[in-house]
């Protein structure tokens, strides 16, 4: 049974990461290390258990999560789940002239969720904003996630994508002087 999610802003001046299920997760998690505070959107949380919350609006994650030890957040109430209830806002997204949708996603929720517990800064690791927009048949997740970056980094919560570090470059050897040997 669902219970309505009570939001206090325990997480208060607090990097909050959200992680996406792109398949840079694992690779982004180890160039990052673990963080502190973390918010898995939906099936996420098989590459990080240890996260302190799973948002599935939909409640459709894996079976293997049901075992989740976190807060499991759903978007509706339910007497058959067991998860916190919270209301998430659809998204309204111009996907083209004229033409605007309202759409609801995991991210999103959570990056709202993670700015309603007080996070001072939000991170976005695991995200394929590109690939998902146009291979998951969901368009306009990529813009409503731009736009409320944009809307909460303006309320000053700065939210950024994490990029992985360069990879480091040989050392360069030292050139060889021309002229006459000593």
């Amino acid at each position: 049974m669902t219970t309505k999610l009570n939001i206090e802003r325990i997480w208060e001046g607090e990097t909050v990461a959200i992680l996406g299920n792109a398949p840079t997760l694992p690779a982004e998690l180890e160039a990052m290390g673990r963080p502190a505070r973390a918010i898995a959107a939906n099936q996420a949380a098989i590459v990080a258990p240890w996260a302190d919350m799973l948002v599935s609006i939909d409640a459709n994650w894996r079976p293997e999560l049901n075992d989740f030890a976190g807060v499991r957040v759903i978007g509706f109430e339910s007497d058959a789940i067991d998860a916190a209830f919270a209301h998430f806002p659809h998204e309204s997204v111009e996907v083209a002239p004229g033409h605007t949708i309202e759409i609801r996603n995991n991210t999103c929720a959570a990056m709202r969720l993670a700015a309603s517990l007080g996070a001072a800064k939000i991170v976005l690791l695991g995200l394929d904003l590109e690939y998902y927009e146009a291979n998951m048949a969901a368009p306009g997740s990529a813009k409503a996630i731009t736009n409320l970056a944009a809307e909460l980094t303006a309320q000053g919560v700065p939210v950024e994508r994490f990029t992985m570090p360069a990879a480091s470059a040989p050392a360069e050897q030292p050139k060889k002087q021309k002229g006459r040997g000593v």
